[in-house]
């Protein structure tokens, strides 16, 4: 008595293929999303980190720190002055105790450079009038829907603030 062999036929295996190649097809885009969606997050969490770094620093060393944002092509960088003009942090250029650039996220906004004085208000907003808040805009080179977009507000007290926004058309 012969066994009969166990396994799949061909038609089982392409019909396999092709349901699972329909449902990556369609999982594809909600990824991209996601990678796109985290990226801007990221970002985010990295701008909220130095302009709250620069406050504390200014506060701690009970002096005037400076954070100098700058918007390049297809992205935007920004670092934290030393004071005192001797940090050496790796990475950084000599005098700059924290820096950063960033691609694929447009920087906009009023503020180039912020001084923070020690008591952690802003003393100074390039392009902001004396006392007035700063507010700054950050989003995904190709923003859809409503999570690739944030506003950064730094208010005259030095209270740092970030909400999400809908892309704009």
């Amino acid at each position: 008595m012969r066994r009969k062999a166990g396994g799949f036929t061909l038609i089982e295996l392409v019909i396999t293929l092709a349901v699972m190649a329909i449902l990556v097809s369609w999982g594809f885009p909600s990824l991209q999303e996601s990678i796109k969606n985290n990226r801007m997050a990221a970002q985010n969490n990295e701008m909220l980190a130095i302009l709250k770094y620069a406050r504390s620093e200014a506060i701690r060393r009970n002096t005037d720190v400076t954070v100098a944002i700058t918007a390049a092509s297809g992205g935007w960088s920004a670092f934290v002055d030393d004071p005192a003009n001797d940090a050496d942090v790796e990475g950084c250029l000599p005098g700059q105790l924290r820096c950063t650039t960033n691609s694929k996220i447009a920087l906009n906004g009023n503020p180039a450079t912020l001084v923070f004085n020690n008591r952690g208000y802003i003393k100074e907003a390039e392009g902001a009038p004396f006392g007035a808040e700063s507010i700054l805009f950050l989003e995904h080179e190709n923003c859809r829907g409503s999570n690739q977009r944030r506003q950064i507000t730094v208010s005259a007290t030095g209270q740092i603030s970030s909400q999400p926004l809908a892309c704009s058309s």
